[in-house]
């Protein structure tokens, strides 16, 4: 490895990648070495990056060039050592990725030389800027070797052992079995440098003011400390099961960031993301260094789970065809319970916080959407990408609201509680948003449809509902349109039930059936889940009015039915016009069928009324006046919303509402639901 001589230090480096490409200074963490990069750097050369990859002061072979030189660690000296090998090499801008270490090094670079820096990715470790608080309890439990190290015991054991101690932070940051000894043998030989121990306890004991940051970098530690946000282009890299920095430790990290910004959660990952799933830090930091900033958005990256299953797959192909029928059927239902030619689930994609809408647009897209319900979700839309990831939909912005935040926030321009995903056919995808967050109390101003143009991925018209039609108490459940594109029908599943009439083009609505008997719970019906009757702690069964809602495939006819409840009501679309009145509505009511406690109705395009069951796991058809069964299957816990894909297959979430904490407390907060699809079933 090369050495370049600075006033303090003798750098090793390497310098690798097309000579002239945009240069990108990669930072390595503790306790780790520069090879952390090493599976990156190929997709980055490959990119056209020219990448610089330093060893830390203290770390394998970089050397102090004075032994008078303080052996300090603090974030920003490291971040001066870089400044001035960025300077020898005569490198004046330049991007930045840091990892643990590396990532307060990097934050310091960009409040201190925002010229130079121009876009940043932090990894694993959150920004420090105004200020480090003294942790929550949970956190500092999870920061132990911090205040272990700031006693004289705790560190002459780490001068006695600091193999030892640097391979338990191994075992603990990140899942077992994500590193062979071989690995981490080499790269503790970087920690056998004489200055490893000195400068790795003055890090940890300066940053809780145990120690004073070295004198000469002062300045710039103050400079942190005052900055609040940053407003490059930047993302954030974060490891769902980091063990010592958790998302529950980075929830702060958006508010720090001003300008374009993403926050990308890696599945399955712990505290090395670069060396536990190298594909996606080189994807999302390639798409940082060399894309539009504007495109930047939350993304939830489940590539590492997909390649973990995919040598699985590969192995029991053969088995899987033959032991399908005889174990995953069976599994899913008794012996004969489906219907002849009845398909099974597959299951498509699978989240980790409550999934409610889904939406397949005619090229084969396929988006969700999480309400906030019992969590504060990171993501309120988001497309579900080739390889199982989340991209923000239609940009990180829209999708930046948080109940944490919304004293701060306005309603109009974010999605609050998003409740349903629907293409109109015409090109776009309309999103509702009860603007109810916990299904509570409608935020004054947040009940909205926003229509986003599907070919260029923009809002193109945000339609209020007044609270003269969104009630207090009204919950926006679901949307279908006209053929023609121009009329919108919701169904209210609050208080008091009704169909809202929305005209797309003008944006005015009504409330029509409000308060009639179609519209509204049925009293005598009890919601049943495994069993028996699904109720709150306080003996309260969920009261839910017109939910489900279908839309004839001629545009005449409206299907609806309240999920507390167990009638499909219909009505003729031409009497939900503005000017008709509520008797003769009532009047056209009509019976369809007798069904089951509902949730969905999906009309496909064959013209198969489709519907929801949660009491048994399952889904029906409306055939004449009654319901068939389709399928039934134990992992489809709550099948709550149907789409249909370009090639008729029909798809379905499962959102698992009965093991929410309204009715199982202790039940954590985000819940994993999946989505599902069938073969569509024969006429």
């Amino acid at each position: 490895m090369p050495i370049i001589t600075t006033d303090t230090l003798a750098v090793a480096y390497t310098d690798t990648g097309p000579r002239d490409g945009q240069p990108v200074l990669l930072i390595h963490g503790w306790p780790d070495d520069a090879s952390t990069w090493d599976s990156v750097l190929p997709a980055l050369h490959a990119a056209g990056l020219r990448t610089l990859v330093p060893t830390l002061r203290g770390f394998g072979e970089t050397r102090f060039i004075d032994a008078d030189t303080p052996r300090t660690g603090n974030s920003a000296v490291l971040a001066m050592d870089m400044i001035a090998l960025m300077d020898a090499l005569h490198i004046d801008r330049f991007m930045i990725a840091g990892h643990d270490w590396g990532s307060n090094t990097a934050e310091a670079l960009a409040v201190g030389w925002p010229d130079r820096v121009e876009r940043l990715a932090m990894l694993a470790t959150p920004p420090r800027l105004g200020g480090m608080p003294t942790p929550p309890f949970a956190q500092a439990q999870r920061q132990w070797y911090h205040w272990f190290m700031a006693t004289a015991r705790g560190a002459q054991a780490v001068r006695d052992d600091r193999t030892g101690f640097a391979h338990i932070h191994w075992e603990n940051w990140a899942p077992p079995g994500w590193f062979d000894e071989a690995t981490f043998q080499r790269v503790a030989r970087a920690f056998d440098n004489p200055d490893w121990v000195d400068v790795t306890l003055h890090s940890y004991r300066a940053r809780w003011d145990e120690a004073e940051p070295d004198p000469r970098s002062q300045w710039l530690e103050d400079k942190v400390k005052a900055t609040a946000t940053l407003s490059l282009p930047a993302i954030y890299i974060q490891g769902s099961v980091d063990g010592v920095n958790p998302p529950s430790a980075s929830k702060a990290v958006p508010g720090k960031f001003a300008g374009p910004f993403a926050f990308i959660e890696l599945a399955g990952v712990g505290h090395f993301p670069q060396r536990e799933n190298p594909n996606a830090v080189a994807r999302h930091l390639i798409q940082l260094f060399t894309g539009n900033p504007a495109d930047l958005s939350d993304t939830i990256d489940r590539s590492l789970l997909m390649s973990k299953t995919k040598p699985f797959l590969a192995g029991a192909a053969a088995i899987a065809v033959i032991a399908a029928a005889a174990i995953g059927v069976a599994q899913a239902q008794p012996r004969g319970a489906q219907p002849r030619g009845a398909t099974p689930l597959t299951q498509v994609a699978q989240f980790d916080h409550q999934a409610t809408g889904v939406a397949v647009t005619a090229d084969g897209r396929r988006f969700v959407n999480f309400p906030r319900w019992t969590d504060d979700a990171p993501i309120s839309v988001a497309e579900v990408m080739k390889d199982g990831s989340l991209k923000a939909y239609p940009d990180a912005k829209w999708n930046s609201w948080r109940n944490a935040r919304a004293s701060e926030l306005p309603v109009d321009d974010y999605f609050v509680c998003v409740q349903s995903i629907v293409p109109d056919g015409h090109g776009n995808l309309w999103i509702l948003d009860p603007g109810a967050p916990g299904n509570e109390k409608i935020l004054e101003g947040a009940p909205k449809l926003v229509k986003v143009d599907l070919a260029t991925n923009r809002v193109t018209k945000v339609i209020k509902v007044p609270l003269d039609v969104a009630l207090q108490g009204t919950y926006l459940n679901d949307i279908r349109f006209s053929p023609d594109g121009k009329t919108g029908y919701i169904t209210d599943s609050g208080t008091r039930g009704a169909i809202i009439v929305i005209d797309l083009e003008t944006g005015k609505g009504f409330r029509a059936l409000d308060g009639h008997g179609s519209t509204q719970i049925d009293k005598a019906v009890k919601v049943m889940t495994d069993g028996k009757p699904l109720v709150r702690p306080d003996n309260r069964q969920p009261a839910f009015a017109a939910d489900g809602i279908a839309i004839s495939n001629d545009g005449k006819t409206l299907y609806y039915q309240a999920l507390t409840g167990k009638t499909l009501y219909s009505i003729d679309t031409a009497l939900l016009r503005d000017g008709v009145s509520e008797q003769d509505r009532a009047a056209g009511v009509k019976t369809v069928a007798q069904t089951h406690v509902a949730d969905g109705l999906w009309m496909s395009k064959a013209g198969v009324l489709y519907i929801t069951s949660p009491t048994d796991n399952g889904i029906t058809r409306l055939v004449g006046d009654h319901v068939e069964p389709v399928l039934t299957d134990p992992r489809l816990r709550w099948p709550d919303t149907f789409a249909e894909g370009p090639d008729g297959r029909i798809y379905v979430t499962a959102s698992h509402i009965q093991d929410t904490s309204w009715f199982k407390p202790g039940a954590p907060a985000s819940l994993r639901t999946e989505l599902f699809s069938f073969a569509p079933a024969k006429r």
